[in-house]
């Protein structure tokens, strides 16, 4: 885990350091080919859903070091990315997900992003202000993926 984590920052690194003067990351370099492989792989939706939990925290990571070194591009970038995995996370946990079995994969994806969202918005206050309408697009994203979590979970 720690290996693959290692991986996922210096291959983000890597795309952010390259597309500095461009825009964001394409949704399609967002993820390295071994998340993607891991992902296709699987065809049981609670592993999926592990291993997009897996993929979030590392996303999240990333963003705290970013933050942490003051790499506004990188920061920007890896938020549009982290949203873009919430979208797909959430449009795959709609089309293959039990709603009749509560899962628990789900309930622990739903409280990781949770507990990002505050860490968010902890982060967001830290923040340059040039930088809060990044962080203000993921929350919005964020905070509706996690909404339609508990709607699936609890059947409201």
């Amino acid at each position: 885990m720690m290996i693959q984590s290692r991986l996922v920052l210096f291959a983000l690194a890597l795309v952010t350091q390259a597309n500095l003067s461009q825009s964001p990351i394409a949704p399609s370099e967002c993820l390295p080919d071994l998340d993607k492989q891991r992902l296709s792989a699987e065809a049981s939706i609670e592993k999926r859903i592990k291993i997009r939990r897996e993929i979030s925290d590392q996303l999240h990571k990333a963003v705290e070091q970013a933050q942490k070194k003051q790499q506004t591009e990188s920061v920007a970038a890896l938020l549009a990315c982290w949203s873009d995995h919430l979208a797909a996370s959430l449009s795959d946990v709609e089309s293959f997900i039990n709603r009749k079995k509560r899962s628990g994969a789900l309930k622990d994806f739903e409280i990781q992003l949770r507990k990002s969202i505050r860490a968010m918005e902890d982060s967001r206050l830290k923040a340059p202000y040039q930088e809060s309408a990044h962080y203000d697009a993921w929350l919005d994203e964020a905070k509706k993926v996690r909404e339609k979590f508990v709607d699936i979970l609890f059947q409201r």
